[in-house]
């Protein structure tokens, strides 16, 4: 095969590696959805929020909140990723507990609402880039 073919088909096979970025993150979604789920699991066991901060224990010592993950769901939808909170847990997230006023509500969250936390960023930044090396044959 000549020089002029092999350069040819490499620049082939590099084009297509091109097309195929497009829908990367969209394959990614899934993966980075359970490293999320993940994530908000575990914190769930520790007890503590989507930045670390322990949840205040129950009036009796405990850690709250443990059956948490039954209300946990966390889904891929194209290239969103989606997690949500069911019942009860989802007024602890808010901070909205039956019988406490306002003024007194004590929020525990479960779910990041402004940063993504940084154990999740470097998963998904692991992912994504197995993925992009994956789609691009290795190449950086």
């Amino acid at each position: 095969m000549s020089d002029l073919n092999r350069g040819a088909d490499e620049m082939d096979a590099m084009l297509t590696q091109l097309r195929a970025l497009p829908g990367m993150v969209q394959r990614a979604a899934p993966d980075v959805a359970r490293a999320l789920d993940d994530e908000l699991r575990s914190n769930i066991a520790r007890g503590v929020g989507p930045d670390g901060t322990p949840w205040k224990p129950t009036k009796d010592g405990r850690t709250p909140l443990a059956d948490a993950g039954k209300a946990l769901s966390t889904r891929a939808i194209g290239t969103v990723v989606l997690a949500r909170l069911d019942g009860v847990e989802a007024r602890h997230h808010l901070g909205a507990i039956r019988g406490s006023s306002k003024e007194n509500w004590l929020a525990r969250p479960i779910l990041p609402t402004s940063k993504i936390p940084a154990p999740v960023a470097k998963a998904i930044k692991t992912i994504l880039v197995e993925e992009f090396e994956e789609t691009t044959g290795g190449a950086r």
